[in-house]
């Protein structure tokens, strides 16, 4: 049994840790603000999602059956409550109401850890989606062109 000095030098490194931890932490927040507002400053408005990590996670039926479940958890940049901004969700993929997303920067400290190394990834995606939307615009821009042409010319009415 820990001694009662023990203790209290444990509670003063765990102070000093927890400490330590936030201050790192807060850091690691500031930089994900930073890469928030450099992507905001293209105005690019693409959602886009990449998956981080798959884990599996057991879990029991009421009646003790056993099972696998497969939790995904992802980086995304989104519009979340009237913003855009680097998002992570985590969820069961057999369960879809079993979701949870959050601002990168409000999300649990693990998943901003892990988030980090997934920017890459999803500054890649982005370029993709913003190619992707393109073609779809420029395809839907000569559509509404013949579209408008063709309202423009008016048929003429019977017996004229």
């Amino acid at each position: 049994m820990a001694s009662n000095s023990n203790v209290s030098a444990l509670l003063k490194q765990l102070s000093s840790a927890s400490e330590t931890l936030s201050e790192a932490s807060n850091k690691l927040t500031e930089q994900i603000k930073e890469i928030e507002n450099s992507l905001a400053s293209f105005n690019l408005g693409v959602v886009a999602w990449v998956e981080l990590r798959r884990t599996f996670e057991e879990a029991e039926a009421k009646d003790g059956t056993k099972y696998r479940l497969n939790r995904i958890d992802s980086l995304g940049y989104t519009k979340k409550n009237g913003k855009w901004g680097l998002c992570v969700s985590s969820q069961l993929e057999e369960f879809e109401d079993d979701f949870e997303w959050w601002l990168l920067r409000d999300a649990p400290r693990g998943l901003r850890i892990l988030a980090v190394d997934g920017v890459p990834k999803l500054l890649e995606e982005m370029v993709n989606r913003a190619k992707q939307l393109t073609t779809e615009v420029k395809s839907k821009t000569d559509q509404a062109k013949t579209l408008a042409h063709s309202l423009r010319t008016k048929p003429k009415k019977a017996g004229e």
